[in-house]
């Protein structure tokens, strides 16, 4: 049987029991062949993407390498196994082909490093003729440790990897081990413009609007895939948030620090509250359960937080006093010159009702309609310049993610809070 420019294999001939329809058995990735990606060395056939064979080559790369752990080798391999693109296999990399590494952040749990990778990553080469399997110069990369369990390491990194399967842009390549603290650590794409809340400290006031924009578009976007993978991120905030800043100024956003994410499936401990304070829907902070609805209300104090290039509440502390003040109410303002059409979608975000906030996907569809007249962002760049940024020297170690017991927050509640009425 003839599918386009290759042999598509079939197998045989099924028939459906519900709907007695009789269908064809083929193979899994053959849609995926076409000549133009090139042919296959093992089977010959043409392969399912440039220079890559699904069929084949996963099975060649899981060979060959150790990390000394079978935990940490079983997890690498099962993602090697689903490896859809040469481009996008990850790998066991020794701690020896790193160089140049430094810290660049600490959060709660976790150490953020910076390095270069001797080896380079992964890319395909073209020259008119054939696509080759290649590698870059020594690259760039990020490094991430946690102060957690193995388990709970390889935890993280499954997040990260499912998400990555389903669109997330935020680019793996593999694991790797510290010499001397033994600590397993992530190894990933290095972002040159750091978090979103130091970004906006450095370049607010020269900061067009339809940047800004663009920026949600990519938060939304990823947060979507996100969920679609069937996750709740439950830390959202514009510390997990990095920029890569390429030299012709245009802006990448991605979602990083899935640590906490769970699968929907997944059973929260009672009672745990973590992440950071003004980020936390209102229902969480009165003990219901997070949902998808609860990165919505994150998502919207981000939004608030573009506006106006301050962190949320930095005039306040974080403690018990301001979560019952959420749970009653309080959200953050808006700079002068912010569109109505901006502000209105960033309140329904933070409804204190989590049924009334939009899904992620509706969220990207909104930010995407705007781009039919992007002149209603002119305001808000006539004013930006004069826009005052209210910095706190200890801002930094508030925005770090921590555990919040907060029992008296029932105590100081009344039934007829919405955060208590309405079910999460």
């Amino acid at each position: 049987m003839q599918l386009g420019n290759d042999e598509l294999k079939i197998y045989g001939i099924t028939k459906n029991t519900s709907t007695n329809k009789y269908m064809l058995v083929f193979e899994e990735f053959g849609l995926k062949r076409c000549k133009e990606h090139g042919i296959c060395k093992l089977c010959e056939r043409y392969n399912t993407s440039p220079a890559w064979c699904q069929t084949c080559d996963p099975k060649t790369v899981i060979h060959g390498w150790t990390s000394g752990n079978k935990d940490v080798d079983n997890y690498i391999k099962n993602f090697q196994l689903r490896g859809s693109r040469y481009d996008e296999i990850i790998e066991w990399i020794p701690y020896e082909d790193l160089d140049d590494i430094g810290v660049i952040g600490e959060g709660g749990f976790s150490v953020v490093y910076s390095a270069k990778w001797k080896k380079g990553k992964r890319y395909i080469s073209y020259d008119n003729v054939k696509h080759t399997q290649n590698r870059t110069p020594p690259y760039p990369v990020a490094l991430k440790t946690l102060s957690v369990s193995q388990k709970d390491f390889l935890k993280e990194f499954e997040n990260l990897m499912q998400t990555r399967f389903v669109g997330n842009k935020l680019e793996v390549y593999g694991i790797t081990q510290h010499k001397k603290t033994k600590k397993y650590m992530m190894v990933f794409q290095y972002a040159n413009g750091g978090n979103l809340r130091k970004f906006l400290e450095k370049n607010f006031t020269k900061l067009k609007w339809e940047s800004k924009w663009r920026q949600l578009l990519f938060i939304s976007w990823e947060l979507t895939q996100i969920h679609k993978a069937g996750y709740i991120h439950r830390d959202l905030h514009s510390g997990n948030i990095l920029i890569k800043e390429y030299a012709n100024g245009i802006l990448e956003t991605y979602i990083s620090d899935l640590g906490l994410s769970r699968n929907k499936e997944e059973l929260i401990k009672e009672g745990e509250i973590y992440g950071v304070l003004p980020y936390i829907a209102p229902e969480v902070l009165f003990g219901r359960l997070c949902t998808e609805k609860s990165d919505i209300y994150s998502f919207g104090i981000i939004m608030a937080e573009m506006s106006t290039g301050n962190p949320p509440y930095y005039d306040l502390e974080y403690d018990v006093s301001l979560a019952i003040k959420i749970c009653n109410g309080l959200r953050p303002t808006f700079a002068e010159g912010t569109p109505e059409c901006y502000i209105k979608l960033a309140n329904r975000c933070m409804d204190a009702d989590p049924s009334k906030r939009p899904s992620a996907i509706d969220v990207y569809k909104e930010l995407e309609s705007w781009s039919i007249d992007l002149t209603i962002f002119q305001e808000g760049d006539n004013v930006i310049s004069t826009l005052p940024l209210n910095l706190q020297n200890n801002v930094h170690s508030k925005y770090t993610s921590q555990f919040y017991i907060i029992p008296s927050i029932q105590v100081n509640f009344t039934l007829s809070n919405p955060c208590f009425t309405v079910l999460s």
